[in-house]
């Protein structure tokens, strides 16, 4: 509890409205106060200039979201059009990695684009909230409500849904815009009324219509949404700090983003438990990639039962299955996969080769007519696919099918015999007998290999 600048009395615990540093009486004692400051030094940048001083965290924050983005441009990365796994690699929020372990990403996330137009707007909206922010609460106060509030922003994302790759600085804008809504309302500012309720009203409807635009097009509008309420919250006690001396101000702002961010913290950890189920797919992708089948079936096992309808974690399931050689638990979960997303060439092909094994003819023929044309051709899959055409008496196809493997892989031997039989079926008897030759000498090379080993 605060007590009186003056006469040491007991202030009111808390106020967001006009609360003064002056009990009642000593208030009564005080010279009568200036006349409201116009508005006119803290006009956005798109009315006119805002101060005359450099707006140095600012442009910090400008310089390092532009530096980021030349140098992905620099490494490859498209300028128009990034790729998904380009901007996850350069530390875009995810939430199999972010809660995972990679906590950076909550940080890093906020400085990538998806691309010069995204870029573009986003610095715009920086440039013209960053400079009336900075006017009102100086530069480590800028600083501290872009991280604190793109931290927000990320958190938010993530309970909605972990799955989806974020990045851009809007959230971390958001949060610039809620902190002034809150101080231009409840901060004692010295501004003539009609100035005031001008900056806010250009603020309340920048915020307003870029949440509209969120709903209508392909955009982390969670992210926004985190980012304006952390901003707002955060923004609520910047207000109070106005009611403080000037040279005290600085030390309050900091006391308040200090528990700001332990407030982010305690928030997470509830937000990393929920969203446990996102780490296991995470963990289940890299023991697959390192072949270890056991601990990639028990992660994305977990997965899919809290997530029963995401059809990337029936696939990757079915494919650690496939692996291990436990065909009719893959054909299982690449089934449900399509159930839930039909037109997918990779599980499409994945199921039509267990279908072909399995000797269900008809099934595997029709899923490889639809998924072939959408993968990427491999031996293996053009073997089985002539299985399957020579087992539904297609012998034409099958030939050219098995020819086609044969010219992705020369000494895939499999492929030499099941040519060698269809050759022979199609009474080409000649052409038989000399893949038959092939094949011995293939069987005899490859002994020879492993002997000299």
């Amino acid at each position: 509890m605060s007590n009186c600048r003056q006469c040491g009395a007991e202030l009111p615990s808390f106020s967001f409205g006009e609360p003064s540093p002056y009990c009642k009486t000593c208030r009564s004692q005080l010279p009568s106060q200036t006349e409201p400051r116009p508005a006119e030094g803290f006009a956005l940048p798109a009315q006119r200039s805002i101060a005359a001083k450099p707006m140095r965290a600012t442009y910090a924050l400008l310089a390092i979201n532009i530096g980021i983005f030349i140098a992905m441009l620099a490494a490859g990365v498209s300028w128009i059009s990034p790729e998904t796994d380009q901007v996850l690699h350069w530390g875009a929020d995810y939430g199999p990695y972010t809660l995972g372990g990679q906590y950076w990403r909550l940080i890093t996330s906020m400085f990538l684009h998806f691309g010069i137009i995204h870029l573009a707007g986003n610095m715009w909206c920086l440039w013209s909230l960053g400079q009336l922010t900075e006017k009102l609460l100086g530069s480590i106060s800028v600083l501290g409500l872009y991280l604190l509030t793109g931290i927000g922003a990320s958190l938010l994302s993530l309970s909605w849904d972990p799955m989806r790759v974020s990045a851009g600085a809007s959230g971390a804008i958001f949060g610039l815009a809620g902190a002034l809504i809150s101080v231009l309302y409840f901060g004692q500012l010295g501004l003539q009324p009609e100035g005031r309720r001008k900056l806010l009203g250009y603020v309340v409807r920048f915020a307003f219509i870029n949440l509209v635009f969120g709903l209508t097009a392909h955009i982390d509008n969670m992210a926004h949404l985190g980012g304006l309420v952390s901003g707002l919250l955060i923004g609520l006690f910047l207000a109070r700090t106005f009611n403080f001396a000037p040279e005290e101000r600085p030390a309050k702002r900091r006391m308040i983003f200090i528990y700001s961010a332990i407030a982010l913290l305690v928030i997470f950890v509830p937000v990393a438990k929920a969203k446990q189920y996102a780490v296991e797919l995470a963990q289940g992708e890299t023991a697959l990639d390192h072949n270890d089948l056991n601990a990639a079936i028990a992660h994305l096992q977990k997965y899919v039962a809290a997530r029963p309808d995401d059809a990337i974690g029936h696939a990757l399931l079915g494919s650690a299955f496939q692996e291990a050689d436990r065909f009719d638990e893959a054909a299982k979960e690449y089934e449900r996969s399509l159930e839930i997303e039909p037109d997918q060439p990779y599980v499409q092909v994945s199921l039509a080769r267990i279908y072909a094994y399995q000797k269900k003819t008809d099934k595997a023929l029709e899923l490889f007519a639809k998924g072939m044309p959408g993968v990427e051709p491999q031996a293996p899959s053009f073997y089985l696919y002539a299985i399957a055409l020579r087992d539904a008496g297609k012998l034409a196809d099958a030939e050219s099918k098995v020819r086609r493997a044969i010219q992705l892989d020369p000494k895939y031997t499999h492929s030499h015999t099941l040519l060698a039989e269809i050759l022979a079926l199609e009474g080409k008897t000649n052409e038989a007998a000399a893949e038959q030759k092939r094949v011995a000498e293939l069987g005899a090379n490859a002994e020879e290999h492993s002997s000299s080993k």
